[in-house]
């Protein structure tokens, strides 16, 4: 009741087309990803459309912020990733499902679900930051792997 309360209040503050409630909730749990994964809002739009493109074609999110969220949960987040945290069992883990987790995973901006309303098409179709801030972005995994071992 509170989640239909809050779908309610939340179109009339920001209209967002013609959205039926499940696919209201799936842009959420996308502008929660998207929230945690960049604070630039041109970014947020390429990410945005290559999460969209990776669940057209059934590619897992492999986003980061899903395995730190799944960490927190189980109270293990430790501030650092290692390669076995992406083998967490967890429905958030977007390293090992298929799709969108349960439920969104913080709270996000309007500038956010402004990414999710209008995402950039781009042929893009991997991304990671080296710094935290600034993300480097690739068509295909050849090119993913050559930019992560400093090649441009």
């Amino acid at each position: 009741r509170l989640f239909y309360a809050f779908i309610k209040r939340f179109k009339k503050i920001y209209p967002s087309g013609n959205l039926n409630n499940e696919n209201f909730y799936q842009k959420m749990i996308i502008a929660s990803l998207i929230e945690k994964e960049t604070s630039d809002f041109n970014e947020k739009r390429i990410i945005a459309g290559i999460i969209y493109k990776r669940l057209k074609i059934r590619m897992p999110l492999q986003i980061d912020a899903s395995v730190i969220y799944a960490k927190k949960l189980k109270n293990i987040w430790n501030g650092k990733l290692s390669k076995e945290d992406y083998l967490i069992e967890s429905p958030f883990n977007t390293y090992k499902i298929y799709g969108l987790p349960p439920s969104p995973i913080s709270s996000f901006s309007k500038e956010s679900f402004k990414a999710v309303q209008n995402p950039l098409k781009t042929d893009y179709l991997y991304y990671f930051t080296k710094d935290g801030k600034k993300h480097i972005f690739s068509k295909t995994f050849k090119e993913h792997l050559r930019k992560l071992r400093g090649g441009r």
